[in-house]
């Protein structure tokens, strides 16, 4: 009698553990649109920031003998740090992106700001196409870009690649 008690109770609790995992998760208190902008999850943008983050969070360029390096600072604002002359200057500065050129192509983004060199702030356009670019060893870019910046002669021209999230 007493074996007939225990493979009850053991097949009791291995038909309850069963039931529990096969139980509908918990409904959360709040759906996820209505919490605050600090508490929603993750990983997509509210309507509250379409057209209003850039397109670029991230970007590194170069082309003979010189780098760029761009990051999005909030909203619109970029920070960038240009390398030239085989490294010889290097300066820093700002750009914004201010949306879409109305006669430009959609592959198009451009960034229009400062940099403060030796000779003081010098203002600078950053244009990055989406285009198949090959760097000089023959590596391959989703992106070509184009830094000008006032008084350096040629624009800087060369491939990059944006950040992927």
């Amino acid at each position: 009698m007493r074996l007939s008690y225990l493979s009850a109770a053991v097949l009791s609790a291995a038909l309850a553990g069963c039931a529990a995992t096969t139980a509908a998760p918990a409904e959360p208190a709040v759906a996820p649109d209505r919490l605050a902008p600090a508490e929603r999850p993750a990983g997509k943008i509210g309507a509250d920031q379409v057209g209003k983050v850039s397109p670029v969070p991230a970007f590194k360029g170069f082309g003979e003998h010189w780098s760029v390096d761009i990051q999005a600072s909030g909203d619109m604002d970029h920070r960038v740090a240009l390398t030239w002359g085989s490294g010889s200057y290097s300066a820093k500065g700002h750009a914004r992106y201010q949306g879409q050129p109305a006669d430009a192509p959609s592959s198009l983004i451009v960034l229009n700001g400062a940099l403060d060199t030796a000779q003081g702030p010098k203002p600078m356009i950053i244009e990055i196409s989406r285009k198949d670019c090959t760097d000089d060893g023959d590596g391959a870019h989703q992106h070509s870009v184009s830094v000008r910046v006032e008084g350096m002669d040629p624009p800087l021209q060369g491939c990059g690649d944006l950040a992927v999230y």
